[in-house]
């Protein structure tokens, strides 16, 4: 027994005095409920051979976890992943390196707080943050905001820098997978988003993705080319969706859930989007387009009360040149706001829209409180806005309510004590966006968009049903596997 206890401190000190590059601790965490402790997993340093992570244990995240070195993390379906708050946990996928996140309906995969149930808050941990190869407009090598330090002696740009030329760059697959509870502010302008994704390629896969109760944004694209499908962000603090320098990928079912008590104080906005902070000409251009969308903001109904940083449905500033087909934005103080107040070239945002590089079309714009257009550039305003009338329909005495079956219901979280229920934003009876959906535009023609009826990002299926959820906070996570 005596030499088993030698070789053991011998191992610890032979493993304390080598190289950190993939640093697993099993054992016991002080953010882990008592009693499923021999479960827990702590990781911290870098990941930078191949590992899979069994849905057999529960991972604890301490600090800055990098998968590097060209690494492919894989985790097993119903695998439960936590993140230290005191270090802000966070997983990094640096360039090179893939995550391959394949949960299923029955066994999604799962990112949360190390917090208890009852808890949890946004910002419990930092994120999750993809970085690769495919264009920016900042350049090839272009440092990812939120805080991040490389590990200790290495070279900064293999570990927290983004870019490339590689359009089809793989960062692997992110499917059926909930982030929750994460997003930090750093500083002002300086955030880890719920998903952060920076130069993504359209190699990679993210399908099924669900941010609940991010502190920032719920889905920040720096550039990159990567599709999406299929994403819930709910109870955002800040932006909902928000594309930056030069985001060009295709994004189709997505649908945002605000809450009227949470807003951020620089301005919380379903889209967000711009070229770069300055609005300069730099390509590639913001130019990504969305289509079956539902943005459902703070107001309910006719005379809703709500936080007073709420801003616009649509935000496009700064040279941005997205497009919006198909789809609803219910609910803001400012419907769609085409925004000149900063760029380089005048009138750069608003002519983006008149030449048709930006499309916004085939939208219904429902319960707006105060402007339902709102176009910075007084020379075109008129212009713009009465295009915008003809190619999208506006109503401001109707809300979500009559177009989706119950769009409003909320977990504990955010729901009146006692009054906790699961939200359905399939479609209603005679709801009016049941038809009309459109995809002739060349925006939207091609083959990653599937030609649906339907306006906003449900039909008739719940999409959301089995591997999302709606009040995560009640969820134990204590059990390895025990995902619902």
């Amino acid at each position: 027994m005596k030499n088993q206890f030698l070789l053991l401190a011998l191992a610890v000190v032979l493993f304390s005095t080598s190289c950190k590059k993939n640093i697993i601790v099993e054992g016991p965490a002080t953010d882990v409920p008592s009693g499923s402790t021999s479960n827990v997993v702590e990781v911290s340093g870098e990941i930078s051979a191949n590992t899979t992570w069994s849905a057999s244990k529960i991972y604890l995240l301490r600090g800055f976890v990098f998968v590097s070195n060209n690494a492919t993390l894989t985790i097993e379906p119903g695998t439960i992943i936590k993140g230290d708050k005191a270090s802000k946990g966070t997983l990094i996928i640096t360039r090179g390196s893939k995550i391959n996140a394949t949960g299923t309906v029955d066994k999604p995969i799962v990112f949360t707080s190390a917090l208890g149930a009852g808890a949890r808050s946004q910002g419990d941990w930092g994120g999750i943050i993809l970085l690769g190869k495919a264009p920016v407009n900042q350049g090839t090598d272009v440092k990812i905001e939120g805080g991040l330090v490389q590990p200790t002696g290495k070279d900064e740009k293999a570990y927290i820098y983004y870019g490339g030329a590689d359009a089809a760059d793989n960062s692997g697959v992110m499917k059926y997978v909930r982030i929750e509870f994460g997003g930090i502010a750093y500083s002002v302008d300086n955030e880890i988003n719920g998903l952060t994704m920076g130069g993504v390629g359209n190699g990679t896969t993210l399908d099924y993705v669900q941010v609940y109760r991010s502190g920032d944004d719920a889905f920040e694209w720096f550039g990159g080319t990567v599709n999406a499908k299929h994403l819930l962000a709910i109870g955002t603090w800040d932006d909902d969706f928000d594309t930056d320098f030069g985001y060009s990928g295709n994004v189709q079912f997505a649908l945002a859930q605000r809450v009227s008590t949470v807003a951020d104080q620089s301005q919380s906005n379903g889209f967000e989007s711009d070229n770069n902070g300055t609005g300069t000409d730099q390509t590639p251009k913001t130019s990504a387009v969305f289509s079956n969308v539902t943005i459902l903001g703070p107001i309910k109904k006719a005379g809703d009360s709500y936080n007073a940083n709420f801003y616009h449905g649509a935000q496009i500033r700064r040279n941005s040149s997205i497009s919006l087909l198909n789809s609803v934005i219910s609910g803001f103080p400012i419907g769609i706001y085409i925004d000149d107040t900063k760029v380089i070239t005048a009138g750069s945002t608003s002519a983006n829209f008149t030449t048709g590089n930006m499309v916004i079309a085939n939208n219904l714009i429902y319960g707006i409180k105060n402007t339902e257009v709102s176009v910075s550039n007084t020379a075109v305003a008129a212009a713009i806005e009465s295009k915008l009338r003809a190619d999208n329909t506006f109503g401001s005495a109707l809300f979500a309510s009559t177009l989706f079956n119950t769009p409003y219901a909320y977990g504990t979280d955010f729901a009146a004590s006692g009054s906790a229920a699961v939200a359905n934003f399939t479609l209603s009876a005679n709801s009016a966006a049941a038809t009309g959906a459109s995809f002739t535009n060349a925006k939207v023609s091609n083959t990653f968009f599937d030609k649906v009826d339907y306006k906003g990002a449900f039909g008739s299926v719940n999409w959301a049903s089995g591997w999302a959820d709606a009040d995560p906070q009640v969820l134990a996570y204590t059990t390895p596997g025990a995902v619902k």
